[in-house]
């Protein structure tokens, strides 16, 4: 009976359209309470993280599983003094290795897209581009170099560096990697940020690197903020 009772609870708690053409200002309260018990940023930090732990024991043909790869990464980024949401883009930038492994990088992008800087962006989308370049020769890849395309972007040096530095050689069985647990606060803080407005070493900017971002942001209001989902 009580589980009756709260469903009925619940549903009386939504929205009544069933057409969003139809929707009124006295569904937006509902909404946006049923959108804060499902998708705070903490939730939305926990989902990424399973779906990272998820990748314990998946494994490419390396020395090391996905998991490990990624936690070696971030170590390797965190200990060379990379801000906080660099070492978060290297610890998730091969979460879509196996969902879509030609373009895998796209799928974190996508993911982290509103709270990073446009350059950790560009780094997540062509980073497989840039491993290329050290698996060419061994892979008899028929074009060489194809990371040089991008010559001209202001973020190449960011990504040669960050496949070169932390990516590239974060396959060694014999690294000691951080746990899981020292990064899982930095990814829950990422979250935290308002969408499409970065922050990084004290200074904010809204990402408006491209008119779909911009438009983005005219939504805003439609979606709950961390400020409003952390009070709810």
């Amino acid at each position: 009976m009580v589980g009756v009772v709260r469903e009925r609870e619940e549903r009386d708690d939504r929205a009544t359209f069933t057409d969003l053409k139809k929707a009124r200002k006295e569904d937006c309260t509902p909404m946006m309470r049923g959108f804060n018990k499902v998708a705070s940023p903490s939730q939305n930090a926990e989902r990424i993280l399973k779906m990272f732990r998820d990748q314990k024991g998946v494994n490419i043909g390396t020395a090391v599983d996905l998991y490990e790869h990624g936690l070696q990464t971030a170590t390797r980024a965190y200990r060379d003094g990379c801000d906080e949401e660099t070492v978060v883009v290297a610890l998730l930038h091969d979460l879509g290795e196996v969902w879509s492994p030609i373009n895998h990088g796209e799928i974190v992008a996508s993911l982290l897209r509103p709270y990073i800087s446009p350059q950790n962006y560009w780094v997540l989308v062509h980073h497989e581009l840039f491993q290329a370049y050290y698996y060419q020769d061994a892979f008899e890849l028929k074009e060489k170099n194809s990371r040089d395309r991008f010559k001209d972007s202001p973020h190449w040096k960011a990504c040669e560096t960050f496949c070169e530095k932390y990516d590239s050689p974060a396959f060694d069985p014999e690294y000691d990697s951080l746990p899981l647990e020292h990064f899982e606060p930095m990814v829950v803080r990422i979250f935290n940020r308002k969408p499409y407005v970065a922050s990084k070493s004290g200074e904010s900017w809204l990402i408006l690197d491209s008119e779909v971002n911009k438009a983005k942001l005219t939504l805003a209001e439609a979606y709950p903020s961390p400020e409003e989902l952390e009070a709810a």
